[in-house]
């Protein structure tokens, strides 16, 4: 009997050869598919880093006891100009009742000679050029200067945090753990010459961002979080249970930095928040920054002035880290602008990624801190999703954690754990759970109140079973990836055409909702169909199905799920479409 169907706009290729294991137990089954596997070897195209000015910057701030002073170097005036003149302003965070966390304000621009000692976090400057016609801008950039303000001095001085063990999560949007090792192999080899432990079969538990993110910081499903939470009303936001203020509360220095504001996790159709969520919160700079001459990379902003986007994130993280080295910290920084639309964009950030974490280990960051590189889900756009090492990739996030050498000698039992659980299957909720083991362990007293979604989930630092089910990782069945491999059938089978029929009338019937839909959607051609391996406990399936449509062409993938053996007769129930082409009606 059929238990349900998942229809995804894709076209499929074969996979083909066995595959061996990451896990194989009569609940689970994951393939171990090769980074660089048949599928994909023809797609991938190396690309080198994308500079974004030609030379160096002209503008830099130093702190010293807790003062910043913006500085321009002098000697390089020369390469940008003769005659020139700078100036700087003030940047503010200023919303609109209806949109409270989008907007800044840019104050009067102030003219200064070489140096001048700043009074706000976040700073423009512009610099011009001086000459018979109008004054023409040769430079600008904006600086965020981190400085211990006076509600984080408070803080401090109310916390003994010194013992605990601080978080920082790097987080890069869209990116697979295949394709992490594909495109940021220097990185990738990097953390794991460094003891990075790598959670091969972790996976994620709803489509996109918002979802996969709203379950990592609140353990909560989409349907709970809008409910709870209510991100499209003003101040909605600022009322979810989210980790970060339980850090806070317990004496934790919070910050989140996002590039491509018009995107951010908490802005895109949502409201934001009313009260910045965070002890340091870079959305106003990200914003200030994208005043600036955008250039862009497969249509993200990569440029933001003189500056990749990217780089803004990452040099945050580490003046973040480094600043509060000696105090608990809980910082999520998060960048979109290299690897979001394009399978093949990460590869131009690989060595400045490495560099970062070279950084950090010299400043000492891992030996207080837990530090986890981490996407919200694989690629979803491109050539990729036309093969099923995409599908499988789409579902298995980036996972690789560092945990500190006396979190090591002081937690054996948890941190053999995590070794154990890192060829287990895992899922975000699982990671929620873990931020709350982590305050535990940091003996904050810390008493677990707000409820995870999945009930059978838990910390990674705890010992999960590895005859563990999807549904035991809260994981749905559109998004487990437990059913092995698969084998080709034959695309006239009496089944394969009753799953198109069913999907196209579920295709047309959701066509008079949704605009974004194609109306009155008709097969064309069934393109490929195959069966997945069926587990030891039961004779569930997976059926993949890919069909094109007319009179407007686009080609689907409707995936299958049987609870038994399929016969003709089975009955079909359609969960979600997923059309990543716009129709025209």
């Amino acid at each position: 009997m059929l238990i349900s169907v998942i229809i995804t706009l894709l076209i499929y290729t074969r996979c083909s050869g066995d595959q061996e294991y990451i896990l194989k137990k009569p609940k689970c089954k994951i393939p171990n598919l090769e980074p660089f596997n048949d599928e994909v070897r023809d797609i991938m195209k190396p690309q080198s880093y994308i500079s974004c000015n030609k030379t160096e910057l002209l503008t830099f701030v130093t702190t010293i006891d807790n003062s910043a002073t913006l500085y321009i170097k002098d000697e390089l005036k020369p390469q940008y100009g003769s005659n020139i003149s700078c100036c700087y302003s003030y940047v503010t965070r200023n919303g609109t009742a209806e949109e409270p966390d989008t907007g800044i304000n840019i104050m009067e621009c102030q003219p200064f000679d070489n140096h001048v000692v700043l009074t706000h976090d976040i700073v423009k400057v512009e610099c011009h050029q001086y000459d018979e016609n109008e004054p023409r801008l040769v430079y600008a950039n904006v600086h965020n200067p981190i400085i211990i303000k006076e509600s984080v001095k408070n803080k401090l001085k109310s916390s003994n945090s010194s013992k605990s063990f601080s978080v920082l999560f790097i987080v890069i949007d869209a990116i697979s753990r295949l394709n992490f090792i594909r495109t940021m192999n220097q990185t990738y080899t990097y953390l794991r010459d460094n003891n990075f432990i790598e959670m091969k079969g972790y996976t994620k538990v709803a489509d996109n961002t918002f979802p996969n993110f709203g379950a990592f910081l609140t353990g909560l499903d989409l349907a709970t979080i809008n409910e709870k939470c209510k991100p499209e009303t003003v101040g909605g936001l600022d009322n979810c249970p989210m980790i970060w203020y339980d850090y806070s509360n317990k004496g934790y220095i919070t910050a989140y930095a996002e590039d491509a504001s018009y995107i951010s996790t908490f802005n895109f159709n949502k409201k934001g928040f009313l009260n910045p969520p965070t002890d340091y919160y870079f959305k106003p700079y990200i914003e200030a920054s994208e005043t600036l001459t955008i250039r862009y990379n497969n249509y993200m902003p990569y440029c933001t002035g003189p500056e990749t986007a990217g780089e803004r994130i990452l040099n945050l993280a580490k003046d973040f880290a480094t600043t509060f080295k000696d105090q608990a910290t809980f910082g999520i920084f998060w960048m979109n602008t290299f690897s979001h639309n394009e399978l093949n964009a990460p590869y131009v950030m690989d060595e400045k990624m490495k560099t970062f974490f070279s950084d950090l280990k010299n400043e000492k960051i891992f030996d207080d801190s837990i530090v986890v590189v981490l996407s919200d889900h694989g690629i979803r756009f491109g050539e990729i999703k036309t093969t099923r090492s995409g599908w499988f990739e789409e579902r298995t996030p980036l996972n690789m954690i560092s945990v500190p050498k006396r979190f090591k000698q002081r937690f054996r039992t948890e941190y053999h754990n995590l070794v154990e659980n890192s060829n287990k299957l895992t899922s975000t909720y699982d990671l929620f759970s873990t931020l709350k083991h982590i305050l535990i362990l940091s003996g904050k007293n810390y008493e677990d109140r707000e409820k995870s979604s999945c009930g059978k989930c838990t910390s990674l630092f705890t010992r999960i079973v590895s005859n563990r089910s999807c549904r035991g990782a809260g994981v749905p069945p559109q998004w487990c990836t437990c059913m092995g491999y698969f084998k080709s059938i034959e695309t006239d089978h009496a089944y394969v055409k009753n799953v198109t029929e069913i999907a196209i009338s579920k295709i047309n019937s959701t066509s008079a909702l949704d605009p974004t839909y194609c109306k009155s959607a008709e097969l064309d051609d069934v393109l490929a169909a195959s069966m997945s391996e069926s587990l030891e406990n039961n004779d569930e399936r997976y059926l993949f199905v890919v069909f094109r449509t007319k009179p407007t062409a686009v080609t689907f993938l409707a995936t299958v799920i049987f609870k038994r053996f399929v016969t003709t007769e089975s009955a079909f129930f359609v969960k979600t479409i997923d059309n990543l082409d716009l129709c025209i009606n």
